[in-house]
This record gives C-alpha cells, sequence and structure tokens, in this order.
C-alpha cells in the first residue's frame, strides 16, 4: 500500500493530467451534439463488427453441422439410387449386388505429388474396406488401400502409379485412364480404337471391370483437346470431374458384388 501510495505521489501531475483531460472530454461528448453522435455511430460501428464476426463463427458453426446432416441424406439417396438402378437383377441376388453408401471427411490430404493420397475420419467400424471406391458429388475420387479401426487411407484418381477402367459413353469401348502427373484436373484415357468419332464433352463413365466401381458412375469428360493418335488407339484428353484441390466430403461405396467376383477369381484351396 505505501508503495503504490508512493508511486501516485511521484506521477501525481500525469494522474492529474489525465483525470482531467477525461473529465473534459467526458463533457465535451456530452454537450456537443456532433461529437456525440460521431461517438455513437464510432460505438455502434465497432459493436456492430464485433458481433458480425461473432454470428459468422456461430453460423460457421451452424454450417458444419449442417454439412454433415446433408452428407449423411446424400449418402442415403445414393444408396436408393443404386438400389433402383439394380432392380432388373433378380431378386435372390439383390442383397449380394447391392451397393451402400458410407459418408466420410477428408482430414488430411496430399494434391501435388506424383504420389498423392486422401486420408479419412471413417474406417473399418464404419464399414469401410480397402478395395472400395470413393466418390464426391456422383464424380469417381479414387480406392481405398488400407484402413484401420477409424480412418482410411485412399489413392486418388490423381496418382502416377493408378489405373482405371473407364467406357467412353453408356455403351462405348473400354479403356484405361491414368494421370501424367502434371494438371490436377486432367487424365488421359488410353486404348480407344482410332477409328471411333470423339466429340468434346462426351462423358467417360466407370466400366465396374475393376470391382472398384459400380458401373456408369463418371470418371469426367472428353476435353476439347484433340486426341493424341497412338498407331491404332488413341489418347484422349479428359477433364476429370471431382475437384481434387478442394474435396472435403466423400462417399464411400460398397460394391458387394465385386467381392463375389474376387472369390470366384481367387477359389479357396
Amino acid at each position: 500500500m505505501y508503495n503504490l501510495w508512493r508511486l501516485i505521489v511521484r506521477h501525481q501531475l500525469i494522474l492529474t493530467f489525465i483525470l482531467c483531460q477525461g473529465f473534459a472530454l467526458a463533457w465535451f461528448f456530452s454537450s456537443h451534439g456532433y461529437p456525440r453522435g460521431r461517438w455513437v455511430r464510432t460505438s455502434l460501428e465497432v459493436q456492430g463488427s464485433w458481433d458480425e464476426y461473432v454470428s459468422d463463427m456461430s453460423q460457421l458453426t451452424e454450417l458444419a453441422h449442417q454439412n454433415e446432416q446433408l452428407l449423411l441424406e446424400n449418402a442415403q439417396l445414393r444408396s436408393e439410387l443404386m438400389k433402383t438402378k439394380q432392380r432388373g437383377i433378380p431378386l435372390a441376388a439383390q442383397s449380394k449386388f447391392a451397393n451402400t453408401v458410407v459418408p466420410t471427411e477428408i482430414i488430411r490430404s496430399k494434391t501435388h505429388l506424383s504420389a498423392n493420397f486422401l486420408i479419412i475420419n471413417s474406417g473399418e467400424e464404419d464399414g469401410v474396406q480397402p478395395g472400395q471406391g470413393a466418390l464426391h458429388g456422383g464424380f469417381a475420387v479414387g480406392k481405398v488401400v488400407e484402413t484401420t479401426a477409424n480412418h482410411a487411407l485412399l489413392l486418388p484418381l490423381i496418382h502416377t502409379g493408378m489405373e482405371w477402367s473407364a467406357r467412353l459413353g453408356k455403351n462405348g469401348p473400354v479403356g484405361r485412364i491414368f494421370w501424367n502427373g502434371k494438371d490436377t484436373q486432367i487424365a488421359q484415357l488410353e486404348d480407344i480404337p482410332r477409328n471411333l468419332v470423339v466429340s468434346p464433352g462426351d462423358t467417360v463413365y466407370t466400366s465396374g471391370f475393376q470391382g472398384v466401381f459400380p458401373p456408369e458412375l463418371t470418371f469426367g469428360f472428353v476435353a476439347s483437346t484433340a486426341p493424341e493418335q497412338d498407331g491404332e488407339f488413341q489418347r484422349i484428353q479428359i477433364d476429370l470431374g471431382a475437384p481434387f484441390q478442394e474435396l472435403r466430403y466423400l462417399h464411400i461405396v460398397d460394391d458387394r458384388s465385386s467381392q463375389e467376383i474376387q472369390d470366384w477369381m481367387n477359389p479357396a484351396p
């Protein structure tokens, strides 16, 4: 207490000036219309900016919750859509060839390397298994290669070590899609006959032959770049449908028929 008193005495002139200045400003703002109005407007601006910031943060939290709900609803709708497409399959086989969809979120990704990858926050406890395909908005994204109880590692289309079976058009020839390690939105489609007329905007679908994706999902669209001729075949540039630089939410597709095909190809001894 004594030290505090000594400090006040030592700086009494400065403290007196600050106190008098405060009284003078208070009197000035309270007795003059323009400064008082200006002060009120400034206070309103500051308070309004703060309230807007708080509101934006609250909306972001709510938006994240809404995105999760939409992801779940989209997964349910996509499952129903796939079941609808499979109504031509005999009833006894529908349970074996049905597709389920698991919604998930990307928690880490690399999209600027030649060997890119995605890590999601769903794993074996959520029904995710190696070999399943990943979708974004109906577009093919990649393949699950490793899983733990709660996480999984995916290799995307933009991985130089991966190839994918694709069909040009719903009734066209089947070729191979690969990525040359350059533009993350451009892939190459090979093994398409040279005499086939290809137009920009033609859709490139999954063939269903690899057991990763069900057939007739979309890889992307034929780019406007002219195809390259390679002997009896042509190499076509494809605009990939999935926005790999912006990915956050995915759907993991469980194509149950692929497991039965694998069982046929690899019978138990």
